[in-house]
């Protein structure tokens, strides 16, 4: 189910769906999770699994960041009777909330996994 939705997660970020394509990345990371806590035996399977969900993690980060310039830039056009001293968005999101689901799934791969390295 995992290699299932990575390979999805692949198509839907070559064909330009972006957002399938994170949620995706995300569900498969998810699964591989699972795979190496439960089913995967050896120390070399689990470790090239963790690799892999690593840079899927490392791609899911980066359609969110681009989804979310996009979204940020899409409205513009529409705010024409917003205030004009280029104070109009207080937050640009860089530091202050990154996304919570990476760390958590980062953190699964670090925190529960140390022993086997």
């Amino acid at each position: 189910k995992a290699i299932e939705l990575a390979g999805k997660a692949a198509q839907e970020d070559k064909a330009g769906n972006y957002e399938e394509a994170f949620r995706l990345y995300q569900h498969a990371v998810q699964y591989f999770l699972h795979v190496v806590k439960y089913e995967a035996q050896g120390d070399k399977a689990k470790q090239s699994i963790r690799m892999k969900c690593t840079q899927y993690l490392d791609r899911a980060e980066k359609l969110k960041e681009y989804l979310k310039k996009k979204e940020n830039t899409a409205p513009k056009p529409v705010k024409e009777s917003g205030p004009t001293d280029g104070k109009g968005n207080d937050s640009d999101g860089e530091g202050e909330s990154e996304n919570p689901e990476k760390k958590k799934l980062q953190n699964q791969l670090q925190g529960n996994f140390e022993p086997f390295l």
